[in-house]
């Protein structure tokens, strides 16, 4: 039994500082995107947000599973796909691809794993809040990362945001253009919690998709969140 209680101590203080630091690497990316001069903090906030889901979480886990191994591939196959996105010529359209597609599963499975965890906790703590932060948050970002690989695989994707025309952008690569990027990145978050002001427009079909699948998973998200919270606030309450 005291085996049993100090391991349980042991792994909560663990689980919180995760949640912090998810919920720090999220804020970081988002600012980023706001001060044009640190631009480049977001690309390695989203490649350190890769590590902490796939491979940090992982050292805590005695025995790692098939799955958990699957899902730290995935991490470093993101992570690789993120920087062979970033360091390609901008016209080279099939870059994206990858990038699209890992980041898309990456961020499905975590955001699955960690309502999974939320629904475990015992209490409604606020650590617990910040993980619950920290996911829809990561929705956003993760939205708007697959959405700047759209734009570049089918450059005009959203509007009036494109990125130049091949005779300014030459043999420049998308890294340096990223400043241009924080503007579909805030349309990310405009489909995510659903206000729509409507002064960025998906034109081609997949972008169109892109944002109500971003608009749905921001409300999914929501709703069971909340669902979850609600119930452990509502049994703490009973309890007393």
């Amino acid at each position: 039994m005291v085996n049993t209680m100090q391991s349980l101590s042991g792994r909560t203080p663990t689980k919180e500082k995760i949640y912090q630091l998810l919920l720090l690497l999220c804020l970081l990316v988002m600012a980023s995107f706001a001060f044009p001069r640190i631009t480049w903090l977001g690309n390695l906030g989203y490649a350190l947000i890769a590590l902490l889901l796939t491979q940090l979480v992982m050292l805590h886990k005695p025995v790692l599973r098939l799955h958990d191994r699957m899902y730290q591939a995935l991490g470093i196959v993101a992570l690789v796909t993120q920087l062979m996105w970033l360091f390609t010529p901008v016209q080279w359209h099939f870059s994206g691809y990858p990038l699209v597609v890992s980041w898309s599963l990456l961020v499905g499975w975590s955001v699955v794993r960690l309502v999974k965890r939320l629904a475990h906790e015992q209490r409604v703590t606020s650590k617990v809040l910040m993980g619950a932060a920290a996911g829809y948050l990561l929705l956003g970002l993760t939205s708007g990362l697959v959405m700047i690989g759209v734009e570049t695989i089918l450059p005009g994707s959203f509007e009036p945001v494109g990125l130049p025309g091949d005779d300014v952008v030459g043999n420049s690569n998308v890294l340096q253009w990223t400043p241009a990027f924080a503007q579909i990145n805030y349309f990310a978050f405009i489909c995510l919690t659903t206000v729509g002001f409507g002064d960025i427009t998906p034109v081609h079909p997949m972008a169109r998709m892109l944002a109500v699948s971003t608009g749905v998973a921001g409300q999914l998200y929501l709703a069971v969140v909340m669902g979850i919270l609600i119930g452990r606030f509502s049994s703490e309450l009973r309890k007393h």
